[in-house]
């Protein structure tokens, strides 16, 4: 009798530490994009654990509303911009990539951690990431006249290899408010070792944007960056716009976009198209997720 007593008790503390974990258990809202770039910017996503992925990005050369729009064939007659990359998720909150940009013939690296998911119950409205990417120039440098100097310094000039760097770190904040609307906002800072004269090396901006779902795999997109410092002549801050395509394996985005540039170190720093003008470049994002086939 005592030992029914004990095993009664038992299977009563046990089934109610079971009721009290199942009702702490944290629910995750789904994440607030489907992609881990927005346009331009980064978001928070983090693809599947174990998976990796191939990333192509591509941006015609500029035309305007005009006869450039159909002479040039949408931009596809001029030069393009274009990066390829691969990337693979570690775990569900950290990825590494690697890519290479005809820009400058620049190679990056890049990781994002998510620090925070925002959860159904909203007590965590936003998710927040931390993203960090280093890029090395591999185009030769311009010449430089025998005289010149670092700076107002009598110093002089002389490339480095250190010159060839450049680091952009973001810190992302996004929120799915409803199934339909997702917002974010990052403060982003970007570093060129070597910058012209009169530039400051660290150029800060804030990104902005959202994502309109407007059906199963629809997706309306819009995106803004403001420039605060290094801005000379007519700066232009970027805007671009788009419509997202997305499967359970694919990621296509196609938009216009004000952003000459891919890589945001370079986009952030260099003026955009004048979008009053009429000017602004089409251009595609494509993503394609692999995953390893699970063990039974």
């Amino acid at each position: 009798r005592l030992k029914k007593r004990v095993f009664i008790l038992a299977c009563t503390i046990l089934s109610g530490i079971t009721g009290i974990c199942q009702q702490r258990e944290t629910e995750y809202a789904e994440p607030a994009f489907t992609h881990n770039q927005l346009i331009n910017g980064q978001t928070t996503r983090i693809q599947a654990p174990g998976s990796w992925f191939f990333k192509l990005q591509h941006r015609f050369g500029q035309v305007g509303i005009d006869s450039s729009l159909y002479g040039q064939f949408l931009g596809l007659d001029l030069p393009s911009v274009i990066r390829f990359s691969f990337g693979k998720s570690i775990n569900d909150r950290l990825y590494i990539e690697a890519g290479r940009t005809n820009h400058q013939r620049t190679i990056d690296l890049e990781v994002k951690y998510l620090l925070a998911r925002q959860t159904t119950d909203f007590k965590i409205p936003v998710s927040v990431a931390v993203y960090l990417n280093i890029g090395w120039r591999t185009e030769k440098f311009p010449a430089v006249p025998p005289d010149a100097v670092f700076g107002i310094t009598n110093t002089p000039f002389k490339y480095k290899p250190a010159h060839r760097l450049s680091y952009n770190s973001q810190v992302i904040i996004s929120s799915r408010l409803s199934d339909k609307l997702s917002l974010q906002l990052a403060p982003v800072f970007v570093y060129h070792n070597l910058v012209p004269a009169g530039q400051d090396n660290l150029t800060v901006s804030l990104t902005g944007g959202g994502r309109y779902k407007t059906g199963l795999i629809s997706s309306f997109l819009l995106e803004y960056a403001h420039v605060f410092n290094n801005r000379f002549g007519s700066f232009r801050n970027p805007i671009s716009a788009g419509m997202e395509f997305a499967t359970a394996g694919h990621v296509f985005q196609l938009f216009v976009s004000t952003a000459p540039r891919i890589n945001e170190s370079h986009i952030y720093s260099t003026s955009a198209t004048d979008l009053a003008d009429g000017k602004f470049l089409i251009g595609f994002n494509l993503q394609r997720n692999f995953w390893k086939k699970q063990k039974k």
